[in-house]
């Protein structure tokens, strides 16, 4: 069994048995007559909780029926639905089916087999818009499980949220992001906002490598040359190099060492990042007097230099000389040595070099180039900001990024006003290619959506006393094969807090060596006691050697450490799954019922 798949169980039947503690009208569910009592009052079993009820039917101690909800002023009634039960299973659920006027069909049979083992209420119209979702799933059996969730959460019935928690429970988010990362590299009509998506995207999946290079290919394959020509104009790239051979160089790279792999071919052209970054810093500073510098050459010499570009001729000697004092007087000091010398070799009065000296301007005087140069810049910083933290803060990094740019709260966000916050979003960019986009593009954008929609359903339970949270993190980018999966239980304060003195931190993770590792933090009046679940026989020693180190590490955060257990991790997975069968049983309580 999968991590992904056992971290969605746990977390599944906590979010179920935390959200159904009280009956509704309308539900249906399967309780036994326990003793009878004077006044026609009776102990009947709903679930794993007890109670005294008022009887107004007849029946018989010791015998199951079916009741449903009833409301009537402050007191809950629960109505019998047919006959005592008999012990017959299948007998049962076909009779309840015929009392509710339901297509027993063997998926529907199933579910509501399902619901009542497990103790899941549930109404009749929960169960007509189940079925109609059961009737048009290829997959029976996953189908049953996610709307048996569905109901069990108490989420609306509809298709678009079974949508969500069948992408988030069968697929792993970095798999969804990189499969539209792919498409939307290979796009041939890549927009801005197809480029702010895939740096989002790559943000998210991939160890950071060389951003100039990636920014490099990504605008050549879409014939974008503003940063080739910024380049050039820098003095890293030659000038007699055309766009066609550019483009083409950076696609044979590309195929070779695809950045991802951690290759370390050298780049084409002798390109020199360091100095190439030194040039984007610098004209980064001086983005203002460049842009006017150069708008103000093109204004005054733009029309006399297409004019000789056109006719193949050079340009009247006075008005190259004055283009050239210009140039040196206003351009020319706000530059890289470097970029400075790549100029002075373009200042030759001749078709060729006046093209190219114009088409340098022009990316200099635009506001795009600097867009590109910041996007650049700011990958880069944080690549090396990242690369140079420690492990520790490598993952929080990586947590703040997911939940700062998925759009888990990007409905939060959009009640509240917060406009910049919200576009920045992985959800939000999703949503506008959606409707601008079709084909594969589409698709795998609709997917992802759905696999963030599913995160967001299952991410929170917030209840006045306690908070149940659960987040699936890429994980490659911090070395691991796959997602890392985490849930976090924890207790309120009087003013509303969580209180770091009782909480629960669970670590699914698939390690390189170790493979599937669950860590269980449970944390008692600042007591931690670590439980490990693995298959590898040598994790007793792996802990033992480290032990010290978390004790030490604990206590200058002044927890103590309690204890370090290793379990293999199927009995885990066995102990989970009879939990399952329980999980969803209620503690009915605070209501008068009468039956």
């Amino acid at each position: 069994m999968s991590i992904q798949h056992l971290a969605g169980q746990r977390i599944t039947s906590s979010q179920v048995s935390n959200s159904t503690q009280s009956l509704r009208p309308g539900q249906i569910v399967q309780g036994k007559i326990v003793k009878l009592f004077t006044n026609n009052k009776a102990q009947i079993q709903l679930g794993t909780q007890k109670m005294v009820a008022q009887l107004e039917a007849s029946l018989t101690v010791g015998g199951k029926y079916h009741f449903q909800v009833q409301a009537s002023d402050n007191v809950v009634h629960l109505k019998v639905i047919g006959e005592q039960l008999k012990n017959q299973a299948n007998v049962n659920m076909m009779s309840l089916m015929r009392q509710l006027g339901l297509n027993a069909t063997k998926s529907n049979i199933a579910l509501m087999q399902s619901l009542i083992s497990e103790k899941i209420p549930f109404s009749k119209e929960q169960l007509q818009k189940a079925f109609q979702l059961l009737d048009g799933a290829k997959n029976k059996s996953q189908a049953n499980q996610i709307v048996k969730e569905m109901i069990a959460a108490r989420l609306p019935i509809t298709n678009s949220v079974y949508q969500a928690l069948a992408a988030k429970n069968t697929n792993g988010m970095t798999d969804q992001m990189k499969s539209l990362l792919q498409q939307l590299r290979q796009d041939p009509n890549q927009t801005k906002l197809h480029q702010h998506l895939i740096n989002r995207l790559s943000q998210l999946t991939e160890r950071p490598s060389n951003p100039i290079v990636k920014q490099i290919i990504s605008q050549a394959s879409n014939n974008n040359q503003q940063l080739f020509n910024v380049l050039k104009s820098s003095g890293a790239v030659e000038a007699n190099v055309d766009f066609s051979t550019w483009k083409s160089e950076w696609a044979a790279f590309a195929k070779q060492d695809n950045l991802a792999s951690g290759n370390h071919t050298k780049p084409p052209f002798h390109l020199n990042s360091m100095e190439a970054t030194r040039v984007l810093e610098q004209m980064s500073k001086n983005r203002t007097s460049i842009r006017a510098a150069s708008r103000a050459i093109i204004q005054s010499f733009g029309h006399s230099i297409e004019i000789a570009a056109a006719n193949n001729t050079t340009l009247p000697g006075q008005v190259f000389t004055q283009l050239e004092q210009q140039l040196t007087k206003t351009v020319m000091p706000l530059l890289t040595d470097t970029q400075q010398q790549q100029l002075t070799k373009l200042l030759e009065n001749n078709p060729t070099q006046m093209r190219q000296l114009f088409t340098v301007l022009r990316t200099m005087a635009t506001s795009d180039t600097y867009a590109d140069i910041d996007n650049v810049l700011t990958t880069m910083k944080l690549g090396e900001s990242f690369l140079n933290s420690s492990p520790k803060e490598q993952f929080l990094s990586q947590i703040q990024q997911v939940l700062r740019f998925t759009g888990l709260n990007y409905e939060n966000q959009l009640a509240n006003n917060m406009a910049q916050q919200q576009s920045a979003t992985i959800k939000s960019m999703l949503m506008q290619i959606i409707q601008q986009s079709d084909g594969t593009v589409q698709d795998r954008s609709q997917q992802l959506l759905n696999f963030i929609n599913g995160m967001q359903i299952q991410s929170v339970n917030d209840t006045t006393n306690s908070l149940q949270a659960s987040l699936q993190v890429p994980a490659e980018k911090l070395g691991l094969p796959n997602d890392m999966q985490l849930d976090f239980e924890g207790k309120r304060t009087e003013d509303g807090k969580i209180n770091p003195d009782f909480c629960r931190i669970i670590f699914y993770l698939e390690l390189a060596n170790l493979n599937e590792t669950i860590i269980d933090m449970n944390i008692q009046k600042r007591a931690v006691a670590i439980t490990i679940f693995n298959d590898q026989s040598e994790m007793a020693d792996y802990s033992n050697s480290l032990k010290p180190m978390v004790k030490e590490g604990l206590a200058s955060l002044n927890y103590r450490l309690s204890t370090i257990t290793i379990k293999p991790i199927h009995e885990n997975n066995q102990s989970d799954n009879s939990k399952l069968k329980t999980a969803y049983q209620n503690s009915y309580q605070g209501v008068d019922y009468r039956v």
